[in-house]
């Protein structure tokens, strides 16, 4: 793997030099890996799960003693795309031989009626299913099991945004998964998500499939005195300077959110010797600026009684009671059971999350280009 010019990183795991303080998290992982668990790992978006999870599989993988498979459910709307992302995922890590193709992923696809082309664009394989009658998603999650089983080192699944399966229609997803699960018992899971409260409940409420079949692991921000050592590391390594008072400005405006800490830090480093408060707003004012039009767009989205208190939440988060007789009049948004119906549909569309006793808007950039209307 190359080294990065940057070293703050914000695209894609770039190996363990560019991931630091989650060594807790990764000795909890592997013990839970070593000793037959599954695992769910949860946490808001851009905290670095995904990042974790690699760390992990290089971890693994340099064991030689297991054989990873990462799969990710972001953009999959029903259990046709999920049987589809998982075979694309076995097809990356088996299918590939000196020769070609190999025998034994032929012989699979052939078993659930997937074919492999060539993208005319991108020249990258790309895996069709043919039409999967009812009954039939049960066969080829089981054939695609069974060629895990056959594999003479121990596997480990990573499922990423495993919560996607609780929307697909038309078929009970969770108990799909949940009887693969149970038929490949030698493969272990990490089922990975950003909803924390749809994750939990998948996992803890008693009538649903998956009920207490994992262990439930919460990853927290990375501490800011960890962060503080690992950015004036690399600043000093380069030659650069940045104090810790504005390592703190950074932590606090980022609400400690690793993408965007990476973000700010990555513009910082390319563009500056020595970070001051001017720069720092310098910054902060282009990555909001960057985003505007993205931003704008949710206005267009939600009704008004939705958007009038999405955008009071960004102004006054951490907030405690969005039903207070103060917040509702300070910001002019009428009865208290129109902005109770506004917020349950806020929280339906992840847009505004509740984190232990306070109301955020889930994403932080835009949190913060809200404050600014």
């Amino acid at each position: 793997m190359k080294e990065p010019f940057n070293p703050f990183v914000i695209n894609t795991y770039q190996g363990k030099d560019y991931f630091f303080d989650r060594e807790n998290d990764l000795k909890m992982l592997i013990s839970h890996i070593e000793n037959d668990r599954n695992v769910v790992l949860y946490a808001w978006r851009r905290l670095g799960k995904s990042a974790l999870i690699h760390r992990l599989f290089e971890e693994l993988e340099t064991s030689k003693d297991y054989e990873t498979i990462y799969i990710d459910l972001l953009v999959s709307q029903n259990m046709d795309e999920a049987i589809q992302s998982i075979a694309s995922a076995i097809y990356e890590k088996y299918g590939k031989t000196t020769s070609g193709l190999s025998a034994a992923i032929q012989k699979l696809f052939g078993s659930i009626g997937a074919t492999i082309h060539f993208n005319g664009l991108t020249g990258l394989p790309e895996i069709t299913l043919g039409i999967i009658k009812s009954g039939q998603q049960d066969q080829s999650l089981k054939a695609l099991g069974e060629f895990l089983l056959a594999r003479k080192k121990r596997i480990v699944i990573a499922i990423d945004e495993f919560q996607q399966i609780a929307d697909y229609e038309n078929v009970k997803a969770e108990a799909v998964f949940r009887t693969w699960v149970q038929q490949i018992p030698a493969v272990r899971f990490i089922f990975s998500g950003s909803h924390r409260t749809l994750m939990e409940a998948m996992f803890t409420e008693k009538k649903r499939p998956f009920y207490q079949s994992s262990q439930l692991e919460s990853l927290q921000p990375i501490a800011l005195a960890a962060y503080t050592e690992f950015i004036l590391h690399h600043f000093q390594a380069a030659k650069k300077s940045i104090s810790p008072d504005s390592i703190e400005k950074i932590y606090r405006w980022s609400r400690g959110q690793t993408y965007t800490v990476q973000l700010i830090c990555n513009q910082l480093f390319a563009n500056y010797k020595k970070i001051t408060d001017s720069t720092l707003d310098v910054v902060f004012d282009q990555i909001l600026t960057q985003q505007q039009s993205v931003f704008a767009n949710f206005q267009k989205m939600l009704t008004k009684a939705q958007w009038n208190v999405f955008r009071a939440i960004a102004k006054e988060e951490p907030l405690q009671n969005p039903m207070s007789k103060d917040f509702l009049q300070k910001h002019n948004l009428g009865a208290a059971s129109t902005v109770r119906t506004a917020l349950k549909a806020l929280e339906k569309l992840e847009l505004v999350i509740k984190d232990e006793e306070y109301y955020l808007v889930h994403e932080v950039q835009l949190a913060r280009w809200m404050a600014r209307l």
